[in-house]
């Protein structure tokens, strides 16, 4: 006599999911259109990087890619040099030239930027490139919204048969995924890849839920675009589906940077000169330094900000960071002998991905990988759990500008160190009633 299978599982609406990636794109399309201050900054860049491609320039001519910035958006506040001719007039002068380096070019767009994508970028951005500025645009926008329904549809994602979704995560949280006030700012006017990247690899979880892990390693290499985010895909990868769509994974990225540098540089050995160009120009933009910028999530930050020594990131230190935190996961599963659930793995990704790279604000939605864990941290019971993973990830919603005025900068880096140690010493299968 066999166990009967469990019973299949309440079907989850798709209505909330469709309704918030329709707000959402109605949000990117308005931007797309409206006035020029709510255009996307960084799609900018980025389709200049393979507009530059196409036309036999180098993208990673920095100089050139500011010059075209800058025509397109003037430095911000320039105008407050002139407000402050009055030091001047006063005989101040070192305290104008402060003043004038703070406004005009320390707080400056056009002089805080660079195209820095892998040369897979060049391939990923072609098709924006093609087009006319205003329909990138509106293209951009149609991707976002599309991605956007993939994200809301985490709560579904890597579900155990038979396990339900609270009516709140099912109904609610699309909304709060896509519409916080958080999220549109990241996607709108920053320009950035990380609501097109997430939806992605949600994507990619699904079409593995339904049997196609060969899709979800084809979707899981366009994140790559931001390489030091995407590299904890691959383990993922493997944990989830095995060696053949991990290989399948690095075979495709691969292709991509080799065709991106053939693009740029006639060759795929473009590859070495790109590789040599980013340590040269890491500490180019000063939103990437950890001294000044206290909204980076990483480690480093948060032991800079408790005093400790200043270390920026590279190359090195990012792959030594995945390596300890890597080391971690395996040893606890060692310690407990629980094979850990694949809503945990994405929630273990998900961490390590912001802790273990000098990650942006923008780029903290790779946590919302771990919704399924969250989900079925409720589901089995671990409220505790759930509410403390849900507070710590709902922390990062709260402005930096509103933490510092009330003295308790840095939460950011804080709230992803306190979540990967949830994760670490949480509940690792917590439908699984032996693991109580």
């Amino acid at each position: 006599m066999t166990d009967a299978p469990p019973p299949a599982a309440p079907p989850v609406p798709r209505w909330p999911a469709v309704a918030a990636a329709a707000v959402f794109f109605v949000v990117a399309l308005a931007r797309a259109l409206g006035p020029p201050d709510g255009y996307p900054r960084d799609l900018f860049i980025y389709r200049l990087g393979a507009e530059l491609a196409l036309r036999g320039e180098n993208p990673y001519d920095i100089p050139k890619v500011r010059g075209h910035v800058a025509a397109e958006f003037p430095p911000d506040d320039a105008h407050k040099a002139l407000t402050n001719t009055h030091l001047l007039v006063e005989g101040d002068l070192a305290e104008w030239v402060v003043r004038l380096w703070t406004d005009t070019a320390a707080k400056s767009f056009p002089l805080n930027c660079g195209y820095f994508l892998p040369p897979m970028g060049v391939v990923l951005y072609l098709p924006f490139a093609l087009l006319p500025w205003k329909a990138a645009m509106v293209a951009w926008a149609v991707a976002n919204g599309t991605a956007g329904y993939a994200v809301a549809r985490v709560v579904t994602a890597l579900r155990v048969p038979g396990a339900p979704v609270p009516v709140f995560l099912a109904t609610v949280g699309p909304f709060l995924l896509l519409l916080n006030p958080l999220t549109p700012f990241i996607a709108f006017p920053v320009g950035q890849t990380s609501v097109v990247c997430l939806g992605c690899v949600v994507a990619g979880l699904l079409a593995r839920d339904r049997g196609r892990p060969y899709l979800m390693a084809a979707l899981w290499a366009v994140p790559f675009v931001k390489p030091h985010l995407a590299l904890s895909l691959v383990p993922l990868c493997y944990f989830l589906s095995g060696w053949r769509p991990a290989a399948l994974l690095i075979v495709l990225v691969a292709a991509l940077n080799a065709l991106g540098a053939t693009i740029v540089g006639g060759s795929p050995a473009f590859l070495k000169e790109y590789l040599d160009f980013l340590p040269q120009v890491r500490d180019a933009v000063r939103y990437n330094r950890v001294e000044l910028n206290a909204g980076l999530s990483s480690w480093n930050r948060l032991l800079y900000g408790f005093g400790g020594p200043l270390i920026e990131l590279g190359l090195g230190t990012t792959l030594a960071g995945y390596l300890v935190w890597y080391g971690l996961l395996v040893g606890r599963w060692a310690a407990t002998g629980v094979r850990p659930s694949a809503a945990w793995a994405a929630a273990a990704t998900g961490a390590g991905a912001a802790l273990c790279c000098q990650v942006l604000v923008y780029e903290l939605m790779v946590l919302v990988v771990a919704v399924p864990w969250l989900r079925d941290l409720f589901a089995g019971g671990y409220r505790t759990w759930g509410v403390a993973g849900g507070a710590l990830l709902g922390a990062h919603l709260v402005s930096l500008v509103f933490m510092q005025g009330i003295g308790l900068a840095g939460h950011h880096p804080l709230a992803v160190a306190l979540f990967a140690l949830a994760v670490l010493t949480g509940p690792a299968d917590p439908l699984r009633p032996a693991t109580r």
